[in-house]
């Protein structure tokens, strides 16, 4: 990838993190296909940056047929990829685990970790030809048992560390290199719009990190370019936790 464009599909890069990360990635040897779900307008700006080419992919992804037609989007847009960011997560329902309904364990299941499986299913064929990087996003609190009330969440994310292990297994032949980071409490949208912590929460949740504080978007972004760049070509099957110590 060093003398040419770096060609790179972001899922959910209308997130905060997302967002930060196209920031830093800002560079006219890089293509950013820039997927979302719903807010394409935070997006937009990016169209006038740095980038050698920017496209903005917005596309509902709950099965399979869905995933694969984004990734066939993008291949005959780019003409190739050599780096898959998965940022992509949600709750259907704020819920404790012991009402949660099938449908809600489903959805969330759909969301957080089976159209990333697919989406991984159809680029791990094109990366076989000239390798590449894959990139995905769980929670450290998924090894934990995760929250009573986003249970289902944090059961789809422990997938996802499974998922970038094999990918490390079976495609390390094909210089596939995979890896997984595992973000604690991370001041981003997520808590406040989807989880609707009070101010209150906020700061007794950020008390629980042995660093006093939640980590930031840009921390987290900055990591990933980390693994984008050549700098990690011999890091791969790993999870990182990016959580200031919760669990220590």
């Amino acid at each position: 990838m060093k003398n040419r464009n770096i060609k790179i599909l972001i899922l959910g890069a209308s997130s905060d993190i997302g967002v930060e990360l196209i920031k830093i990635l800002d560079n006219p040897k890089i293509e950013i296909g820039a997927h979302c779900h719903s807010n394409k307008k935070i997006l937009e700006k990016f169209k006038n940056s740095k980038l050698s080419k920017f496209k903005i992919f917005k596309k509902k992804l709950i099965n399979q047929k869905q995933s694969h037609e984004l990734v066939s989007s993008y291949i005959k847009w780019s003409g190739g990829i050599d780096v898959l960011v998965q940022l992509t997560g949600n709750i259907s329902k704020i819920k404790d685990w012991t009402d949660l309904k099938q449908k809600n364990l489903i959805r969330d299941f759909n969301i957080n970790f089976s159209s990333t499986f697919f989406i991984v299913q159809k680029i791990f064929k094109h990366m076989k030809k000239s390798g590449g990087k894959i990139i995905l996003t769980s929670t450290s609190s998924a090894i934990h048992g995760g929250g009573e009330d986003s249970f289902a969440y944090g059961l789809s994310k422990l997938n996802l560390l499974y998922l970038s292990k094999a990918i490390a297994r079976f495609g390390g032949k094909y210089n596939i290199i995979s890896n997984c980071i595992s973000p604690g409490y991370i001041d981003t949208k997520f808590h406040t719009k989807v989880m609707k912590r009070s101010k209150k929460d906020l700061k007794i949740r950020q008390a629980k990190s042995k660093l006093g504080r939640s980590g930031s978007p840009q921390e987290i972004a900055e990591f990933i370019n980390f693994l984008i760049s050549n700098k990690s070509n011999y890091f791969t099957g790993q999870n990182l936790n990016i959580d200031g110590g919760d669990w220590i």
